[in-house]
């Protein structure tokens, strides 16, 4: 994270760490070595209600080394429920197995936010800042 940025509020939960940004974006660091499920995705959308008070963020991903999302959670990542709390999502990848599930995802998950897939903490947030 840039050092202009600074964390305000962090939830610690069983698969990612959801943290307020002070530059008004919530970060998601999804822990190394985990298949992310749906019932993970279910508890970030809990933490973002209770970090963000109810309100509508951009929401970085960073996703830790060889982790990856099932079926069920990327299906339930790109639904209604899920995004209820977001303006934009942009996943910061750092292996071309990532990078293909992304792409893999906005193709045929068809999220209902806007959603990048890059492998730049700094192009994501420069991104996600358009939507402040």
């Amino acid at each position: 994270m840039k050092e202009d940025s600074s964390i305000i509020k962090e939830i610690n939960l069983d698969a990612s760490v959801v943290s307020l940004r002070s530059d008004g974006i919530i970060q998601i660091f999804m822990k190394p070595n985990l298949t992310m499920n749906k019932n993970d995705g279910k508890q970030i959308v809990d933490a973002l209600a209770n970090i963000g008070g109810g309100a509508k963020f951009p929401i970085l991903f960073i996703a830790g080394s060889f982790t990856l999302a099932n079926t069920e959670a990327r299906q339930y990542a790109a639904s209604e429920e899920a995004n209820q709390y977001t303006l934009a999502s942009a996943f910061v990848v750092n292996n071309i197995a990532q990078k293909l599930m992304g792409q893999a995802y906005v193709s045929f998950n068809h999220p209902i936010t806007p959603t990048r897939i890059l492998t730049s903490e700094e192009d994501a947030v420069t991104w996600l800042k358009t939507f402040l």
